[in-house]
C-alpha cells in the first residue's frame, strides 16, 4: 500500500539531538507485514513492549484468528525517515462503522504500540491526534473509530503517549509480580507460611499418584499435546461456569501451535505433570525480561482439590527467576489467585477515538458500556452475583449434555 507523510508538532524532547520543533514526522500505513518486518524487528529491540507486541505473536494471531480483519500497520518516521514508532492495528466493519483496534483483541492482555522513548515523550495530544487522522485516511478501509483497550498507562518506566488523549479506566487492572534471582525467596515474600505448608501437603498428595515434574514444551509433539489438552480442559471449565468458550473458535488450535513453535517461539507452553499426564497447563509470552501469562487450565475432576494450577504457578515463577526474568504478570482480569500471588498492579485504560460522526455515535455507546462493565468488575458483590448467575445458567446445559 502506498504511504504519505503529514507534519506533526511534537514538543521538544529532553534528549539532546532529537529535533522536534520544526521537523516533519512521516506517517506511513501498510496492509501487510512484509512491508514493516525489518523496522518492526529494530523497534522490538529498542522500544518498550510486551510479548503481545512481538512480530511473531501478532503475525501468528492474524494468520489464524483474524478472519475479516485487515492489517493497518502504521509507522511514524522522523525527519530523516527513521521509524520512531509502530502502531499495529487491524480494521473491520461493525454495524456500518469501520473500527480500528490493536491486533489480538481480547486475547492480548496489553494493547500498545512500539515507541522509541524520546519520540514518545516529545509528542503532544494534537500531534498524536493528527497522526491518527492521517492513519484513518490512509487505512485500507477509511477508519471511523479507534477502539483501543487494555492500554497500560506506562510500560518499562515510560509513559504511554495515548494517555495524552481522552480515556477511561479499563474494567480490570493488570497484575504482576516483581522477580529476583531466588525463586523461593520471591514466593516467601508473597505467600504466607501457612499457605506454603498447604502447598507442600498438596504436592505430596499429588506425588502419591505419580512423579511430579515441571515441563516446558519444546518439541513439536509436546506442543501439540499440551495445546489439545489445554483446549479440552478449558472447554469443560467454561461449560461448568456457563461462559461462552472464547477458545472454541476456528483457528485457535493452529494459532497456539504456530506461536509456540520455531527457534524463537512467541508463546511458551508449560505443564505440571503427574507421571505422564499434564494436570495443569500455562501459556505465556516473553519480552524484555517480562513473562506475561496468557491462559491456563487444570484437569477436571478430583485432582483439583490439590490445586495443580497453583503448584504449576509456583514452579513457573521459580523457573522465570532462574532464567533471570525481572517481572511475571498474570494479565488483566479479576481472579483470586492473581491478587494473592502478585504484589503490583498495572493501571489500564480504554479509548474510543472517533474520526467521523458515525464513529462518534458508536464511541458514546461504547463509553457507557465500558463504565458499566468496570463498575460490575470492581464491585465484589456485583461480580460475585455475575458468577452465581453464570453457574445457574450452566446447570441446564450440563444436564442436556449428560442426557
Amino acid at each position: 500500500m502506498t504511504s504519505i507523510a503529514e507534519t506533526l508538532s511534537p514538543q521538544p524532547a529532553p534528549q539532546a539531538g532529537l529535533q522536534t520543533s520544526s521537523c516533519a514526522v512521516g506517517v506511513r500505513v501498510f496492509d501487510h507485514f512484509d512491508a514493516v518486518r525489518a523496522d518492526w524487528r529494530v523497534l522490538e529491540a529498542e522500544a518498550p513492549h510486551s510479548g503481545y507486541q512481538r512480530l511473531g505473536w501478532q503475525e501468528a494471531f492474524l494468520r489464524h484468528l483474524g478472519p475479516g480483519e485487515v492489517p493497518c500497520l502504521a509507522l511514524l518516521d522522523d525527519e530523516a525517515g527513521q521509524p520512531q514508532a509502530l502502531l499495529p492495528f487491524v480494521v473491520r466493519r461493525r454495524a456500518g462503522v469501520t473500527i480500528a483496534s490493536f491486533i489480538g483483541g481480547k486475547h492480548s492482555n496489553f494493547g500498545m504500540g512500539l515507541w522509541r522513548p524520546a519520540f514518545a515523550a516529545s509528542l503532544t495530544a494534537a500531534g498524536l491526534m493528527a497522526a491518527l487522522r492521517q492513519i484513518a485516511r490512509q487505512s485500507p478501509m477509511p477508519i471511523d473509530l479507534f477502539t483501543l483497550t487494555n492500554q497500560p498507562l506506562a510500560w518499562g518506566g515510560h509513559a504511554n503517549p495515548f494517555a495524552l488523549l481522552p480515556h477511561r479506566p479499563s474494567p480490570s487492572f493488570g497484575y504482576h509480580l516483581a522477580l529476583g534471582p531466588d525463586g523461593d525467596a520471591v514466593l516467601d515474600r508473597v505467600v504466607s507460611s501457612s499457605s506454603r505448608r498447604k502447598i507442600r501437603r498438596k504436592e505430596r498428595s499429588l506425588a502419591e499418584m505419580g512423579a511430579l515434574s515441571f515441563v516446558v514444551a519444546c518439541e513439536p509433539a509436546a506442543i501439540v499435546r499440551f495445546t489439545d489438552t489445554f483446549l479440552a480442559y478449558k472447554a469443560t471449565r467454561f461449560a461448568e461456569l456457563g461462559i461462552a468458550n472464547v477458545f472454541a473458535v476456528s483457528g485457535m488450535r493452529d494459532f497456539i501451535i504456530d506461536a509456540a513453535s520455531g527457534e524463537a517461539p512467541a508463546l511458551e507452553l508449560s505443564a505440571l505433570m503427574v507421571g505422564d499426564e499434564p494436570v495443569a497447563l500455562f501459556a505465556g509470552t516473553i519480552a524484555q525480561g517480562r513473562y506475561s501469562g496468557m491462559f491456563n487450565a487444570m484437569i477436571p475432576g478430583p485432582m483439583q482439590k490439590d490445586s495443580p494450577g497453583e503448584l504449576l504457578l509456583h514452579h513457573l515463577i521459580r523457573d522465570c527467576c532462574a532464567r533471570g526474568l525481572a517481572v511475571f504478570d498474570l494479565g488483566a482480569g479479576e481472579a483470586g489467585y492473581k491478587s494473592h500471588i502478585c504484589d503490583g498492579i498495572d493501571p489500564l485504560f480504554d479509548q474510543a477515538i472517533a474520526t467521523t460522526a458515525k464513529g462518534a455515535a458508536l464511541a458514546a455507546a461504547l463509553g457507557a458500556l465500558g463504565h458499566a462493565k468496570r463498575r460490575v468488575k470492581q464491585s465484589p458483590f456485583l461480580w460475585s452475583l455475575v458468577g452465581k448467575l453464570r453457574r445457574l445458567r450452566a446447570k441446564p446445559a450440563a444436564r442436556d449434555n449428560a442426557a
